[in-house]
């Protein structure tokens, strides 16, 4: 039975009737036109309001920044509607952004200062009084134990401009400290560093493919107008699709092929699939003997997992690997995206560089219709200075995890419980968190918990009262992004300006970082007083101003030319400058230079621990009604998808007594956490399922800090072992 979602009209903008419902079918799906679906909608038209302004805007929920158009009263946000003719997003919007106006005005949203009294008991203070409160104890803390003792951290929330975040860094840096950190250490860059040792940064050229690998990518959730304006289309072109996914989604339906490969054993299965491109004689010779170093060791590598092995660790069949290996080798140009899934195991950048590394053996890098090297721009003014002075301590995890340093300065947030606790490599004291709240997202819970309750000042700056937030010294009220101006650096540059005014009290957050340095005597490093003087300085070197911007809502043009085998006179982005099959500066830090496959740290190999914990956890997957771990708080979206649930295949299910919405009980090493079952045919035996962002079962009180990437830091959120039992 083909599953039913419901798309707008306005989607189909840019196709005829026929072109869009061939599409939709494409994924398996019947299609009902009008309404709002579980995927993506629109509710109805909204005609002018009465009174109401209409202003042309962009949705700040995610970074798909979707053209909006809201209607707007004595500064309240009455409705939002899909603008038709944004260029780019052609009228669509997701139930988030159509939910806009419930976030805007929520009733539990915070709009004043306020400091933590007692346990849980609150006052509302000034923002004189936060600010002199802040710069007070980070005096202190610099004077008496040193910079390093604060930690800046910055999340994903609707609180920050990706701009704005420069401005954390810069104070960060010039206050001292090396402990800048932040959600990217937990999502994303341990895929930009998987990059960096093995090919650099590229992106998939759809519109020119014949074959596309989706390697644990579910962009019909999390990257909708990808699927829809860019995946579908090629699919539609005649571009195979071979999805490599643990469960079952509207993208696998529309597969040629789909691979259940057991969680966490990923890396395996990349390698076997150059084995039979190997032994098949179906790579590009003449590119990986001029273009790469290290293939010998490839090859020995490769050896070991001939489709046969790797079944036994994939429990994917060696019928079904040479299959898809053969595909993707025989249908060139060819293309992969592995967008964040891979990275979330503690096995994950040697996986990503072997996924990385199979578009490398077939040739398909920098040609058109396969991955897609950067190219150059013109660099703009840094406005985190870097450079501004030698920071004379060590990162709090910069010797544990010394490439992540390297490559961008940063420290992981995953040692940061553990530094705490421990006082080791020295005392941290601080926390300052900017539209973050990693005691829901970030792993072992627990373990948060208890290190936040030792600090004495933790600031985090937000619109609601997280869980996260709830542990602070003191709460900031930050402006949604209706209430600020957006500025957005990417193939365009643009300002989004400001719908309404700030509520109550609320700020946003470059005018945080400006009052805080000024407070603390920062004037020369923060010198201006106005958010476009700040973007004028940054956008010097290309000679666009803020005014400009404000003056041209398309913005200017910022992409770079496509010019594909850049390799050729530019060599590649990687230590060595060319593709590295070994990776000699890896080997340098003390790690494998070549991709090797290491088991999870918890995994069925691990027989002692997998007899009491039978079941393998991979949670994370994203809801599309929810953004990480905001919006749980607003009716329409709840409605939409109340509770949380752990997908379990229906004969585990029932070797565990288990129905339909039967509340059980999934335990880790870490702890229990309680959801509703929902039995789902598709997912392989052994294994279940879980989103994350639940603050009423948070399947971050199951997953672990200790044992983490080696290379990135990142924590296995995906591939860990737990048990299951009816509650």
């Amino acid at each position: 039975m083909k599953k039913r979602i419901i798309i707008t009209e306005e989607m189909a903008k840019g196709y005829t009737r026929r072109e869009f419902l061939k599409l939709l079918e494409l994924a398996g799906i019947g299609v009902a036109i009008g309404g709002t679906g579980i995927m993506a909608g629109c509710r109805e038209k909204i005609d002018p309001l009465a009174g109401a302004e209409t202003v042309v805007t962009r949705c700040g929920i995610c970074g798909a920044d979707c053209g909006m158009k809201a209607y707007v009263k004595d500064n309240r946000v009455l409705a939002v509607a899909p603008w038709l003719d944004d260029p780019r997003t052609k009228g669509f919007m997701c139930d988030m952004g159509l939910a806009t106006p419930e976030l805007v005005h929520a009733p539990d949203r915070i709009l004043n200062p306020k400091k933590r009294v007692g346990d849980d008991k609150w006052v509302d203070i000034t923002w004189d009084e936060a600010l002199d409160t802040i710069a007070t104890k980070l005096s202190e803390l610099k004077s008496s134990l040193g910079p390093q003792s604060v930690v800046f951290h910055y999340g994903v929330s609707q609180v920050r401009s990706w701009f704005y975040r420069y401005f954390q860094r810069r104070f960060s840096n010039v206050y001292g400290t090396p402990n800048f950190t932040g959600c990217g250490s937990q999502c994303y860059i341990g895929t930009m560093l998987a990059k960096d040792y093995s090919i650099g940064r590229t992106s998939p050229d759809y519109e020119n493919t014949r074959c596309m690998i989706q390697w644990g990518c579910n962009q019909s959730a999390s990257a909708f107008l990808e699927w829809f304006h860019r995946i579908l289309p090629a699919k539609e072109n005649g571009a195979k699709l071979i999805c490599i996914d643990p469960r079952s989604n509207p993208m696998t339906k529309m597969a040629d092929i789909h691979l259940r490969p057991r969680p966490g054993s990923d890396g395996a299965l990349a390698l076997s699939m150059m084995n039979v491109i190997l032994y098949d004689n179906l790579y590009d010779k003449d590119f990986v003997e001029k273009y790469s170093v290290g293939f010998d060791g490839l090859r020995t590598l490769v050896d070991r997992y001939k489709p046969e092995a790797a079944e036994t660790i994939t429990g994917i069949s060696a019928s079904d690997i040479r299959n898809a290996a053969t595909t993707y080798a025989t249908n060139a140009p060819a293309c992969i995206d592995s967008d964040n899934a891979l990275e979330l195991h503690t096995n994950g950048v040697q996986t990503i560089r072997a996924v990385m590394l199979l578009q490398a053996l077939t040739g398909n890098i920098d040609v058109k219709g396969g991955a897609l090297v950067h190219g150059k721009k013109t660099p703009l003014v840094d406005m985190e200075l870097m450079d501004h002075r030698a920071i004379t301590f060590k990162g709090i995890s910069t010797e544990t995890y010394p490439i992540i340093w390297k490559s961008r300065k940063m420290v992981t947030a995953n040692v940061l419980p553990e530094t705490i606790l421990t006082g080791r490599p020295y005392p941290v004291k601080a926390l300052i968190v900017v539209g973050g709240n990693p005691i829901i997202t970030g792993p072992n819970s627990a373990h948060q918990r208890q290190a936040y309750r030792q600090l004495g000042l933790m600031v985090v700056m937000d619109l609601f009262m997280t869980e996260t937030a709830r542990m602070a010294h003191i709460f900031l009220p930050a402006a949604s992004f209706l209430e600020r101006d957006n500025f957005k650096v990417r193939d365009r540059i643009y300002m989004t300006p400001k719908v309404i005014a700030e509520q109550g009290n609320a700020w946003p957050e470059w005018r945080f970082w400006f009052a805080l340095a000024k407070k603390m005597g920062y004037t020369k490093e923060f010198p201006w007083t106005t958010l476009d003087e700040a973007i004028d300085e940054h956008l010097s070197p290309i000679n666009v101003t803020a005014s400009h911007l404000r003056e041209n809502f398309p913005g200017v043009d910022y992409h770079a030319k496509t010019v594909y085998k850049k390799y050729e006179k530019d060599g590649f982005r990687t230590p060595s400058g060319k593709i590295e099959f070994h990776s000699q500066a890896l080997a340098n830090d003390g790690y494998d230079p070549l991709p090797t496959y290491i088991e999870p740290h918890e995994g069925p190999a691990n027989k002692e621990l997998f007899a009491r914990y039978p079941m393998v956890m991979t949670s994370g997957a994203r809801v599309p009604y929810y953004f990480h771990s905001q919006f749980r708080n607003l009716p329409s979206l709840r409605a939409k998808f109340p509770d949380p649930l752990v997908e379990i295949n229906p004969s585990d299910a029932s070797t565990f007594g288990i129905t339909q919405g039967d509340t059980v009980i999934i335990t880790s090493p870490r702890g229990s956490i309680r959801a509703k079952a929902a039995l789902v045919q598709a997912l392989n035996a052994g294994t279940v399922a879980m989103s994350h962002g639940w603050t009423d079962a948070n399947v971050n009180e199951l997953t672990d800090d200790s044992a983490l990437d080696p290379i990135s830091g990142f924590p296995g959120f995906r591939g860990f072992l737990c048990r299951v039992k009816k509650a």
